[in-house]
C-alpha cells in the first residue's frame, strides 16, 4: 500500500523532466520574412492592379454615360438665369410640360407651370419683339409671368 502512495510522488518529480525533453525534440521553425523583396514587389503589383481597374472603371462610366437605366432624353433644361450669388431660376421641360423652378444650395422649389411652352431662345426674342417687349427673351417672359402670378 504504501508503493501505490510513492507512485503519484514519483511522477510529480520526473513529469517537470518529461516537459523539457519533449521541448528539446522539437524543431525551431524559422520564421519566414515577411518584408522581403518579393513580397513587397507582390504588394505593390496588387495595388497598382486595382488602382488601374478603380481607373479604367472610372473612365468607361465617363464614357459610356454611366449607369445604363438612367435617360435624360425626356427631361432639359430650355432656358436660365442667374438671380444671386448662388440662386437660379430655370425653365425644365418634363416631356411636353415645362416648369419655372427656383434652385438654392439645398433647395429646389417649383415656381409656375407654364401654360405657353417655349421652344428656344430665338422663339422668345421674337415673341417679345411682337408684344412690345424689350427683345431680351427670357428676362421680359420671367417678368412677365411673375406679374401674371402676382395679379391671381
Amino acid at each position: 500500500m504504501m508503493a501505490l502512495k510513492q507512485i503519484p510522488l514519483l511522477y510529480l518529480l520526473v513529469a517537470p523532466f518529461s516537459v523539457l525533453a519533449n521541448e528539446a525534440a522539437v524543431e525551431i521553425q524559422k520564421v519566414p520574412d515577411v518584408m522581403g523583396a518579393g513580397n513587397i514587389l507582390q504588394i505593390v503589383a496588387g495595388l497598382s492592379v486595382v488602382l488601374l481597374m478603380i481607373l479604367a472603371a472610372g473612365w468607361m462610366m465617363k464614357r459610356f454615360g454611366g449607369l445604363g437605366g438612367i435617360s435624360n432624353a425626356n427631361l432639359k433644361v430650355v432656358a436660365g438665369i442667374t438671380v444671386g450669388q448662388r440662386e437660379k431660376i430655370v425653365v425644365v421641360q418634363a416631356g411636353d410640360v415645362q416648369v419655372l423652378v427656383g434652385i438654392s444650395p439645398g433647395n429646389i422649389r417649383t415656381l409656375h407651370v407654364l401654360e405657353n411652352n417655349l421652344s428656344n431662345e430665338n422663339d422668345l426674342k421674337e415673341n417679345d419683339n411682337h408684344a412690345g417687349g424689350n427683345g431680351k427673351g427670357f428676362l421680359s417672359h420671367l417678368k412677365q409671368q411673375v406679374e401674371k402670378r402676382a395679379e391671381s
